[in-house]
């Protein structure tokens, strides 16, 4: 099958490109700014059924952004009306919104007797470019007489409630850009941009341990696999992958920030179980058996496929599902930016659909997998075992992966080195008389047999490593000449300890740096090798106490710990300035660049 691409179609998406890169990536600099209480005072007539806000000088709110609803169900919509008249806002960003400078008021229209509390949302934004969050305030008209609202400010933000912390343009991260993109943008530019932002992680920890797995199940098909049918297998796959992330967002919609799939599922047992479920695909890639269903089944699916065209499409999806809460467990800037939408304003259909849309443009590459895959993959034959063979190595290393983020790092490297060097002696690198290819193949074995030894015999010095498996043999000439860098974080996995840290540093006057860290979040750990490992970055210990909550185990109190201040998982940072207040939030991976950048400013704005 052959596709062509008109060059003008191809001019349209990347204009589309441009302007949606255009639209996330607008920072604007801020200084001081008001409180959100101090920027919107609110005040609440109970005789009137009136609710006014005292806007400041700078600052105004954004009508489309009122809400009031019934305490304890939110879906249960109050009716209002507005007794001020908003004013059109020619926004850069999101065109003509209606907005309230100086004042604004609404009034309930329902009788007094069927409110009880109240839960009234509304937000708001300062000229001078700061983002605050959606504001939430609890009320009673049956005892609240002309009184004014204030925030408490001794209280932490959570999914739900988030009324105190204000994120300056200059800081809050492309999450955050992307929060505000949500609130205010246009639907349909909204869907675009994700998609395209979806696309950007193509090669990142979120998608690349996907392409092996379903390389692997479009070379395990029988028989001659065409581009038609290599093209709709993954297509298959990327439609589950695409279910997975919009059924997370809904549920976080529904449920709030506490339910965490991603990390509910890196259960030890959930990974052992499809860590054995690759082995044995794997061992089918071998020839050890031909996966088939009983007879009287496939009889049974034989006369259904004259109706339907299903065939291995269904399981291919749910291998996609499981494998994006599986395999790819990571908090990418998009990602947290829509978790936050949803889980601030309980939108889940939008939230779902740009998490959809997203995880679309993350699924190109696995397209073009499986279009290249069936086009150019050899045909039946000796080169066919050959790559069967190959991609069932493949199969093993993902589930090796799977397996290494419950085990030590020495367990993990032997398992590495055994996958390495078996497969090496399986390539039969001293076996005589080959010409041509064979020598070639000899060649690469006789590599893969050197590294795998090395890679073993890390683990047996005590210093397992797979991207320097002789790092270990400097060390050991050097240990009279320096002492191991003590890391950078000090990680601790009980949520009390951690607690009791933080006060110690409120009590020596220093600012927090908390890391959300998991050993199953690839993200995570390629974070701790290329940005917290830096040298450079003690220079703030004087000043900056970095702690590590290790969410590994996923226990019920880190749990409860996430949800309190309304993160979704690894990797995120929170911020807290030296009097224990949350100032900052950043969720998705960061380069040492962009961190020692937040570093800097965090200092520098206290």
């Amino acid at each position: 099958m052959t596709i062509f691409f008109r060059p003008l179609w191809q001019i349209k998406w990347l204009v589309a490109l441009i302007l949606a890169f255009l639209l996330v990536s607008q920072v604007i600099a801020a200084d001081d700014f008001l409180k959100p209480s101090e920027a919107f005072q609110v005040e609440i007539d109970s005789t009137k059924k009136e609710v006014t806000w005292t806007i400041a000088d700078g600052y105004y709110l954004y009508k489309s952004r009122v809400k009031v609803s019934l305490a304890e169900d939110k879906t249960a919509l109050i009716p209002f009306y507005f007794l001020t008249k908003a004013e059109e806002k020619d926004d850069p960003n999101f065109g003509l919104v209606n907005v309230f400078h100086d004042h604004m008021a609404i009034a309930i229209d329902q009788p007094k007797d069927q409110l009880g509390n109240l839960k009234i949302t509304y937000q708001g934004c300062a000229a001078a470019g700061l983002c605050y969050p959606p504001q939430t305030k609890v009320v009673s008209f049956d005892e609240v007489v002309n009184t004014k609202l204030k925030s408490d400010s001794s209280s932490l933000p959570t999914s739900k409630e988030t009324a105190n912390v204000s994120i300056k343009a200059s800081d809050e991260g492309e999450e955050g850009q992307l929060v505000k993109l949500l609130l205010n943008g246009d639907r349909f530019w909204v869907l675009i941009t994700f998609f395209f932002l979806g696309l950007g992680l193509t090669f990142t920890p979120c998608v690349l341990p996907m392409i092996p797995i379903l390389a692997g199940i479009i070379a395990g098909q029988a028989g001659n696999i065409t581009a038609k049918k290599g093209f709709f297998l993954s297509l298959s796959y990327v439609l589950g992958m695409s279910f997975s992330y919009s059924l997370a967002g809904v549920l976080v919609g529904i449920f709030g920030a506490q339910l965490n799939l991603q990390a509910l599922f890196q259960a030890p047992g959930v990974l052992i179980s499809f860590s054995v479920l690759f082995v044995l695909l794997s061992l089918s890639m071998f020839g050890f058996y031909e996966l088939q269903l009983p007879m009287f089944i496939r009889d049974r699916l034989d006369k259904l496929s004259q109706r339907s065209v299903g065939g291995p499409y269904l399981g291919v999806g749910i291998m996609g599902a499981v494998s994006a809460l599986i395999v790819s467990p990571c908090v990418s800037a998009p990602l947290a930016g829509a978790l936050i939408y949803i889980s601030t304003t309980g939108d889940a259909v939008l939230g779902g659909s740009v998490l959809f849309v997203m995880s679309l443009g993350m699924g190109v590459p696995l397209l073009l997998v499986g279009l290249g895959g069936g086009k150019y993959l050899p045909k039946a034959g000796m080169w066919m075992m050959q790559v069967k063979a190959a991609f069932g190595v493949i199969l093993l290393g993902v589930a090796v992966a799977l397996v290494s983020r419950i085990v030590s790092d020495t367990v993990s490297v032997y398992l590495w080195a055994l996958l390495i060097i078996v497969y090496a002696i399986h390539l039969a690198p001293f076996e005589s008389g080959s010409i041509g290819w064979g020598k070639t193949k000899q060649g690469i074995a006789f590599v893969l047999l050197l590294y795998g030894v090395a890679v073993f015999s890390s683990g047996l010095a005590g210093k397992p490593s797979l991207e320097k498996p002789l790092g270990y043999v400097s060390s050991v000439s050097n240990s009279g000449m320096a002492t191991e860098e003590q890391p950078l974080f000090d990680r601790i996995k009980d949520v009390e300890m951690l607690k009791n840290a933080m006060q110690k540093a409120k009590a020596n006057g220093k600012v927090v740096v908390l890391d959300m860290y998991a050993d199953w979040c690839t993200a995570c750990l390629a974070m701790e090798k290329d940005v917290f490992s830096n040298g450079d970055l003690k220079i703030y210990s004087n000043k900056i106490s970095f702690l590590q909550l290790d969410l590994t185990e996923n226990t019920s109190a880190q749990q409860a710990f996430l949800s309190k201040y309304g993160v979704f998982g690894p990797p995120t940072l929170l911020f807290f300035s030296s009097h224990g207040d949350l100032i900052n939030v950043r969720q998705g991976e960061m380069d040492l660049a962009q961190f020692n950048s937040v570093l800097q400013s965090t200092l520098a704005n206290l």
